[in-house]
């Protein structure tokens, strides 16, 4: 696979063909740069990460807080920490150099990111050094999203239906098939209940309450690529995905109604903020706020910022720090 088709499969549409090019890609309005990345030589996975001064301001997919510490990872193997909110950050080095699209910390110390060439990373000292833990045997594989309930549990979403748990950190991990589809997972999230959300594409979303041992199916009303689910209070669910399209349920997923989306993008990633303000976000730097739980969102773009976030999170001061096309970038909600 290209060393950007994870990118595509998360930020383009629901639509594949066989080899490396998606189809329908002049259907969705993408950067210039995903095109050119498209048709990029695959780097050994094998390799390490090159020292490299502009790493925060490269493509980023994935950032996560650990701690005290902001952890974000992209192209190349990059994996880049911030101490202070976004505003400064140091490169670490990585023993792979492949596309690293999804990164989790479920304690301030353990970590693990993941990405194109079935590379499994993980870090015990909060990002500072990391390990392999794939046999470096699944170049076809290329996953999306990591997700870990505490030290111990954890599970790798991927492209074309690939879905592994680990029960003892990663040093075993299971291949194991939540549903017969065959679909890209995009990414995986948790409830307060502890409830495991898997959204994809083909309007896929799949459900479990038993830590992921089975798998239902939630009936969503929109039959394309869903990139991820944002649990709320009390039964409360918003997913989203391709055109702006952004579903709300009152009642644990059982029913949906469509949020009016006036904005017609790519949604990629969303947030509920510590002041509950919800924040989508996605394609063109578009995003969507709500301070009603979600029932409305009114559309915002920063002014001289036009590049698509892949992911954002909240930092400790409040501001959002986003990741994308134009690397690690903080802003401040108006």
């Amino acid at each position: 696979m290209s060393a950007a088709s994870a990118w595509i499969h998360r930020c383009a549409q629901n639509h594949r063909q066989a080899g490396h090019v998606v189809a329908g890609f002049r259907q969705y309005p993408v950067h210039w740069l995903l095109l050119t990345l498209a048709f990029a030589v695959p780097l050994p996975a094998q390799e390490s990460s090159e020292p490299a001064p502009l790493a925060a301001r490269s493509l980023l997919l994935s950032v996560v807080q650990a701690g005290d510490k902001l952890v974000a990872v992209g192209d190349h193997g990059d994996v880049v920490i911030s101490r202070d909110d976004g505003l400064t950050w140091t490169q670490a080095s990585v023993p792979a150099r492949a596309l690293l699209t999804g990164v989790a910390f479920p304690d301030k110390l353990h970590g693990w990111a993941v990405g194109h060439d079935g590379v499994i990373l993980a870090t015990l000292d909060g990002g500072l050094t990391w390990s392999r833990q794939d046999d470096g045997k699944e170049l076809e594989s290329v996953y999306l999203d990591v997700f870990f309930r505490d030290a111990s549990h954890g599970f790798i979403a991927g492209a074309y239906g690939k879905f592994l748990k680990t029960e003892d950190g990663g040093q075993h991990w299971l291949t194991t098939r939540p549903s017969e589809d065959e679909v890209h997972y995009n990414r995986i999230s948790a409830g307060a209940d502890g409830t495991l959300y898997l959204a994809g594409e083909s309007g896929t979303l799949l459900h479990s309450d038993d830590e992921g041992k089975t798998w239902g199916k939630l009936i969503v009303p929109y039959d394309g690529s869903l990139f991820g689910t944002l649990p709320l209070a009390k039964g409360h669910l918003l997913t989203y995905g391709l055109r702006g399209h952004i579903l709300r349920s009152e009642d644990a997923g059982a029913t949906w109604e469509p949020v009016n989306s006036p904005v017609r993008v790519l949604i990629m990633t969303g947030i509920r903020q510590r002041n509950g303000t919800i924040v989508l976000a996605g394609q063109g730097g578009n995003f969507f706020l709500s301070h009603d739980a979600g029932r409305t969102f009114t559309p915002w773009k920063p002014a001289d910022f036009g590049t698509s976030v892949a992911e954002v999170v909240e930092a400790g001061d409040g501001w959002l720090v986003t990741v994308g096309e134009a690397g690690a970038v903080r802003i401040k909600l108006p």
